[in-house]
């Protein structure tokens, strides 16, 4: 219920849901046990079972519901509204959804049904809104304005997920991603270790499409083939593009009978930046256990106009490495739109791939923490 002081009237929502059913719950073991009889007896004796079939755990009872319960996408929101008097003199002209009552006396109520259809997900709000006017001496008084606002979350009923397999072997011929207008692609399919790993650290510039020729590749019933392809923004405002192009697949059967097969185009989901900014700029692939490596760094800071003053705070709680040095350290002003080296040091104390992660700046002059993981991946090898 939601009441303001300055008000006369109160406004009170109840959610109409239909009541749900409740059955016992069996707990069913061999007859041979020594506890078989004890449960039966108990779910005999239960109120709720229904003779003859307690094992079925069919109820038949209903029950109430105890709140506002979840609210569904696709459901009908019913709900019913009762405006009341609590006031201990009477109000006039009450109007409320194109219902009007001349005269509400102390203890007084309207009430309403409404009924909404959910389309939507996500936080909903229901804003009940009403008019009235208290009796006064004066020849016109202004009417009273009241509104009420009541929450609710509306949730996805059931995710719907399609699954395709063949029902015999096929033989990819052509797979190739066309790329929307604001990208260029490079196919990263059919290539050496040595030539991808070349192609993902060149800054590749390419005017037109790359179309890489492979091999036709035999996928059995119900296998899986992963590709990869590389796309170029074209200009600055490709970066905000979502949709990234359509994969143009074709294929031939056992039996030589040709397939092909167009997507609709690919989404993307776009990469929100911070404030500030921190890149990677230098960093081995491989290092040796026990031996420490820098990594080169560039923090910016993406503002237009707000300055920065930053603090550098490294995590020690960290797996498979230390930070070598001071782990609290203030770096100073970083105007707007500048730019800052930073260079830190690990000391690797295993062998293995490890994570770069745990580097938080601070800005102090607003008490912003801006963390940074997962920045880069250095393999660990034994000495």
């Amino acid at each position: 219920m939601e009441k303001d002081v300055k008000s006369l009237l109160s406004i009170k929502v109840l959610r109409l849901v239909k009541p749900a059913m409740i059955g016992p719950l069996p707990l069913t073991c061999d007859s041979r046990d020594l506890v078989s009889d004890l449960w039966e007896r108990e779910l005999r004796m239960d109120v709720t079972a229904t003779p003859g079939i307690e094992n079925l755990s069919l109820g038949q009872f209903l029950r109430l519901p105890q709140g506002f319960g979840n609210m569904y996408l696709g459901e009908t929101f019913t709900c019913y509204v009762v405006i009341q008097n609590e006031s201990p003199v009477g109000v006039t002209n009450v109007s409320v959804r194109n219902r009007t009552m001349s005269l509400m006396k102390t203890g007084d109520t309207i009430d309403l049904i409404m009924n909404h259809e959910i389309k939507e997900m996500g936080k909903h709000m229901l804003i009940c809104t009403l008019t009235y006017s208290v009796p006064s001496s004066a020849p016109t008084s202004e009417p009273i304005f009241v509104e009420r606002f009541f929450k609710f979350q509306v949730k996805k009923p059931l995710d719907v997920k399609t699954k395709l397999y063949n029902a015999e072997p096929l033989c990819l011929e052509k797979v190739d991603l066309e790329p929307s207008s604001g990208f260029n692609c490079i196919s990263m399919n059919g290539t050496s270790e040595k030539d991808l790993l070349i192609r993902t650290r060149m800054d590749i510039q390419q005017s037109t499409n790359f179309k890489q020729k492979w091999p036709n590749l035999l996928l059995d019933v119900e296998g899986s083939q992963q590709f990869l392809y590389r796309l170029i923004p074209k200009a600055d405002n490709a970066r905000t593009m979502t949709n990234i192009g359509k994969l143009d697949i074709v294929w031939k059967t056992s039996m030589g009978s040709h397939g092909r097969l167009q997507t609709s185009q690919l989404q993307r989901q776009i990469t929100v930046l911070n404030d500030l900014r921190l890149i990677v700029e230098k960093v081995p692939d491989t290092s040796l256990v026990d031996k420490p490596f820098d990594t080169q760094c560039r923090i910016v800071n993406t503002t237009s106009d707000r300055d920065m003053d930053l603090r550098l705070e490294l995590d020690p709680a960290i797996e498979g490495y230390i930070w070598v040095g001071v782990t609290k350290t203030n770096l100073g002003i970083l105007a707007p739109t500048n730019q800052l080296n930073l260079t830190v040091s690990i000391f690797p104390f295993r062998t293995g791939l490890i994570n770069v992660s745990g580097i938080r700046l601070v800005d102090l002059n607003r008490g912003e923490k801006f963390c940074f993981n997962d920045l880069t991946q250095v393999l660990v090898l034994q000495k």
